[in-house]
C-alpha cells in the first residue's frame, strides 16, 4: 500500500436551486424586483465560488502497513478531516450569510420602496 486516494463525496445542488431554496426559506421580502436583483447577485457569487467537483486527497502510506494499521489511519484521517471540514463549513456559511445580507441591502436600496 504505497498510496491511498480518498474521495470526499458530497451531494451538490444546482446553483439556481440553492438560490431558490435560500430565498424561499430565509427571505420574507415581497418586492419582486428586489428578489430578482438578489437572486442575480447571489447567483454571481455562487458561480464564482461554487464547484461541483468532489475534491480528492492522496495520503502517502508506508508499504509495510498491516491492514489493521491502515484501517486505523484511514478512520483517524476521516475523523480529523470531518471535524475540520465542519468548522470550515460553519465559517463559510457565516461569511456567505454576511454577503447575502449585504447584497439584499444593495438590492433594497436599488429597488425597494423609498419613502
Amino acid at each position: 500500500m504505497s498510496a491511498k486516494v480518498i474521495p470526499i463525496a458530497g451531494k451538490k445542488k444546482q446553483i439556481r436551486q440553492i438560490i431558490e431554496d435560500a430565498v424561499e426559506t430565509n427571505l420574507s421580502h415581497k418586492n419582486p424586483q428586489v428578489l430578482k436583483c438578489l437572486k442575480g447577485e447571489i447567483e454571481q457569487l455562487l458561480e464564482k465560488y461554487f464547484t461541483s467537483e468532489s475534491p480528492q486527497m492522496n495520503l502517502m502510506l508506508p508499504s509495510d502497513l498491516t491492514e489493521d494499521q491502515f484501517h486505523m489511519i484511514r478512520q483517524n484521517f476521516k475523523q480529523l478531516f470531518s471535524e475540520h471540514n465542519e468548522r470550515m463549513v460553519q465559517r463559510s456559511n457565516a461569511i456567505f450569510l454576511e454577503l447575502y445580507l449585504s447584497r439584499l441591502e444593495v438590492c433594497e436600496l436599488k429597488y425597494g420602496d423609498h419613502d
